[in-house]
């Protein structure tokens, strides 16, 4: 059963469990399709994949949702932490591979955490005013979420592969991430590999510090 984080009235924060991580994978694909291919027709290998990659990735990692007043999900995120054996999306996608980035740059952080499944509805946040008039909130509430597991541990450090557009404002937002290869048409988009630290997320993170769900990596689910 999904988990009820905060409550804002006309939008709420959960956390995904097992039982609903189909919703997300399903909500991704649409979103990538409606935006990117202009189109709300999901292909079913993509679905089957995608389905198969946050499942074997949920055991380490917090899946993040908003949902509306009539249950429905419009946005989401996931926080993934890496147990040194799993592939990350970027590591098959981008042929990056985390420890040869991590010898590159002579870093040795505590945790290495991968950002990924960010997605927003754009056309149910247009639709409706209590979200239209919260959708930098929306947006906020998302990444604070998921920045705070890198956040956590002063040597921790975040890999994601990020749009293009929204990397771009990601530096606007005070969240200074640095390219670790090169951008590629992934998921309908140009798309960049990115790296940051615990350090570089740290003003974003304090600044929206009273929109993040205290927890605890190993009582959360059960609690």
């Amino acid at each position: 059963m999904d988990i009820l984080l905060n409550d804002f009235q006309n939008f709420s924060l959960w956390l995904i469990s097992q039982e609903y991580l189909h919703e997300v994978s399903r909500f991704i694909l649409r979103i990538n399709h409606q935006v990117h291919l202009n189109s709300n027709i999901i292909n079913y290998s993509d679905l089957v994949r995608t389905k198969k990659m946050d499942l074997e990735s949920f055991p380490t990692s917090f899946f993040y949702a908003i949902k509306n007043r009539k249950n429905e999900i419009v946005g989401t995120i996931k926080a993934q932490k890496w147990d040194g054996n799993c592939k990350l999306p970027i590591e098959d996608d981008f042929e990056i591979k985390v420890d040869d980035v991590l010898n590159e740059l002579n870093y040795k952080p505590n945790e290495v955490w991968h950002i990924g499944r960010f997605a927003i509805d754009q056309q149910k946040i247009k639709t409706d005013p209590f979200l239209r008039k919260n959708r930098v909130t929306i947006l906020k509430l998302l990444m604070a979420n998921a920045l705070q597991h890198i956040y956590a541990e002063r040597t921790n450090i975040l890999i994601a592969e990020c749009d293009k557009k929204l990397f771009d404002k990601l530096q606007l937002m005070e969240i200074y991430s640095s390219q670790i290869g090169d951008s590629k048409y992934y998921l309908g988009s140009e798309t960049v590999p990115m790296f940051n630290t615990a350090i570089g997320v740290k003003r974003f993170v304090e600044q929206n510090n009273a929109l993040c769900y205290p927890y605890s990596q190993e009582g959360l689910y059960s609690a």
